[in-house]
């Protein structure tokens, strides 16, 4: 199947922040209140979202964090690279794809606070996968990572951070 028919058949659009193409599949009914979550939250929230996600050779979801965990699930195409940047200076590469036998797994958390950026393996044509959050997501939530910043607290990472940031 080609990029635009993914992008037609599943009415996606181009992600506003992070690159690629989304579309909001599910966001409950059920609100939370403010004042029952954690203090980094402002105001109620949705119990859970989810969304598609497609990254294609002209994008990647760029150095990005979000305040709760984020659930990466795997649906067709080609493998892509997760760089997790971890709070204590640490990182993960992580693959994500259905090639079981190349390490790659088709499910990913991303701890909340954690700086996370995707890019198709080399060679590759469109990833499509799905993401889960609970509580919800919105913008409120969502952090753009700044390049040098990143960099300087990551330097081992320069050369993956230069790949997935902007500017």
């Amino acid at each position: 199947m080609d990029i635009e028919t993914i992008i037609e058949k599943l009415n996606l659009q181009p992600h506003p922040k992070e690159g690629g193409y989304f579309r909001e599949t599910y966001r409950s009914s059920i609100t939370i209140p403010g004042d029952s979550l954690p203090d980094e939250y402002k105001h109620d929230k949705s119990a859970c979202t989810a969304i598609y996600f497609l990254i294609t050779p002209g994008s990647f979801s760029a150095m990005h964090r979000v305040k709760t965990d984020e659930i990466f699930h795997f649906y067709s195409g080609d493998a892509i690279e997760m760089l997790q940047l971890h709070p204590d200076g640490t990182h993960s590469i992580i693959t994500i794809g259905s090639d079981f036998s190349a390490g790659e797994i088709p499910q990913v958390v991303v701890p909340a606070g954690v700086w996370q950026g995707s890019r198709l393996k080399p060679g590759g044509r469109y990833a499509l996968l799905g993401t889960t959050v609970a509580p919800g997501f919105d913008y409120d939530d969502y952090e753009d990572g700044i390049r040098d910043e990143l960099i300087a607290k990551y330097p081992k990472c320069e050369e993956m951070i230069m790949g997935l940031t902007r500017g």
